[in-house]
């Protein structure tokens, strides 16, 4: 048997250094340390030193039981043998009680004997240090944890399983105005306000009840009347068994928090009313805007032909015709801004109706031949099938893109615009897709995150060199996705872009 971990010290108490020399010669000197004293007065000094005794081996004569209680007393985690040559039987037992001796041997000694309940000795003092250092470190760390509870910015109350408070930090003093005198035994509905659903507690309960940890939110009241709004987690506290003993809750104060939110939804809601009403005003004024810039377009027109009639257009015709293209450019706002108001409003509607795309295709190529023109761009199309059909809002469907090739040809100089029609199927679903391909200036892909959004173009520059008003992109996108659809775009800076518009087509198992 070997028990030396570490050095231990030996006392040995007794006035015959024969003695004392026979019990070292019997013990190992490695990993020991041994003091001697040949009285009791001695012995004592030698305890209250600087150094931990293991193991006090003491003649009786030499100390006496006062010696022995004396040294419980001082070191009661060492162990002590008492040695001696006569002793009668009481006092043997007033040792073992009163002394509370480990061990007793007579003289002489046997070896053996005594080195069996010396090394036992060592190992019931080794275990007494190691329970002794598990308690300290338990002790400080339970000191740290209630340091932490204590200075905690959040509230911190710890209640039995009824529910009734047993603790509650000085963060709940401060934040509810009651001291623990108020609330020590009471039910946490001391701080109830009414505001809180009662479905509310009742889940509380069930989560805890299944030794399940539960969150939410409190709408509680002070002592003073206010109301607060509290973040809870509450959660059971469980013995070694795993037996649920008590529950802890930790609180936070999040009043602050709610009234910013509210005062957002406040602002949202404010914000959203105003753009209905913006939205409905706008849609509403839909006559009153478009009739005089008509009349504008109209009367342009009709001084044009006055002007020729009269031969003079060289002197009218091109500033009448400046009034024109700007009237056509502001009505075509106007219809923009209209348009998006009466998505936004909800008062826009689709009308849909089946028919071949064939037609439309013919329709889209005379729309875009003369705007191929400007910049010296080709134009080339294509169709996947003549017999196409589609059911959706012929108009809008149009307008989508009429705008989308437009952009293309305004974006690309010598170059070429592909507009392709074909059939795809994705999901199970049958899908229509309208491709616009080209090799103009392109877009990083930061500004084709942000193209569709309104009043939004790639970057500055593209207004002052291009013009437009980037609306036509937010209202094609609003109009496909009122149909049912979206539209995607691809681009790489330089190279071009491709917007694919994607609406659905028609299920054959349902014609």
């Amino acid at each position: 048997m070997n028990v030396q971990s570490h050095l231990h010290t030996i006392l040995i108490v007794d006035d015959d250094n024969r003695s004392i020399e026979l019990i070292k010669s019997y013990l190992p000197g490695e990993g020991y340390e041994f003091l001697s004293a040949t009285n009791s007065q001695d012995a004592l000094k030698r305890l209250q030193g600087d150094k931990r005794i293991s193991l006090i081996v003491v003649d009786y004569k030499t100390s006496g039981l006062d010696f022995l209680i004396e040294a419980k007393k001082l070191s009661p985690e060492t162990p002590r043998i008492v040695v001696t040559t006569e002793t009668s039987v009481s006092e043997i037992k007033q040792f073992i009680n009163i002394g509370e001796v480990y061990r007793f041997y007579s003289k002489p000694l046997k070896k053996d004997n005594f080195l069996n309940g010396f090394y036992s000795a060592i190992g019931h003092y080794e275990e007494a240090i190691k329970g002794i250092e598990e308690s300290k470190y338990k002790d400080l760390q339970i000191r740290k944890l209630l340091y932490g509870v204590e200075h905690s910015p959040v509230s911190v109350i710890i209640t039995d399983l009824k529910g009734c408070i047993e603790y509650v930090n000085p963060k709940f003093i401060e934040l509810t105005g009651y001291s623990p005198e108020e609330v020590i035994g009471k039910n946490p509905k001391v701080l109830k306000s009414g505001e809180t659903h009662g479905d509310e507690y009742k889940n509380m309960w069930k989560m805890l009840s299944a030794g399940k940890e539960w969150h939410g939110e409190f709408h509680n009241r002070k002592k003073n009347g206010d109301l607060y709004w509290e973040c809870a987690s509450i959660s059971p506290i469980k013995d070694k068994e795993g037996k649920v003993t008590h529950y802890i809750a930790i609180k936070e104060d999040i009043t602050s928090i709610k009234n910013m939110q509210l005062e957002l939804e406040k602002a949202r809601d404010a914000a959203e009313s105003s753009n209905r009403a913006k939205s409905a005003f706008l849609a509403n004024m839909s006559h009153e805007l478009r009739t005089p810039m008509n009349a504008i377009l109209g009367y342009s027109e009709l001084l044009e032909e006055i002007a020729e009639e009269k031969g003079l257009e060289q002197d009218f015709v091109p500033d009448l015709e400046k009034i024109h293209s700007a009237g056509i450019h502001l009505l075509n706002l106007i219809n923009n801004i209209l348009d998006l108001s009466k998505v936004e409003s909800g008062k826009m509607k689709a009308l849909k109706e089946t028919f071949k795309l064939a037609p439309l295709m013919e329709e889209i190529i005379g729309y875009a031949e003369p705007l191929s023109r400007k910049n010296s761009n080709s134009f080339k199309t294509s169709l996947s099938d003549s017999e196409l059909l589609i059911n959706t809002d012929r108009t809008k469907l149009i307008q989508i893109l009429i705008n989308i090739i437009g952009n293309a040809f305004k974006f690309t100089k010598e170059g070429v615009v592909s507009f392709d029609i074909k059939q795809s199927y994705d999901n199970g679903r049958n899908w229509i897709l309208f491709e616009v391909t080209d090799n103009g200036i392109g877009m990083t892909l930061e500004q084709t995150q942000n193209i569709f959004d309104e009043f939004v173009q790639a970057d500055i520059s593209t207004t002052k060199n291009y013009g437009g008003t980037g609306l036509g992109l937010a209202i094609s996108r609003l109009f496909s996705r009122m149909l049912g659809g979206d539209i995607l775009v691809s681009s790489q800076l330089g190279l071009g872009s491709k917007f694919t518009l994607q609406l659905p087509g028609i299920d054959e198992s349902s014609s």
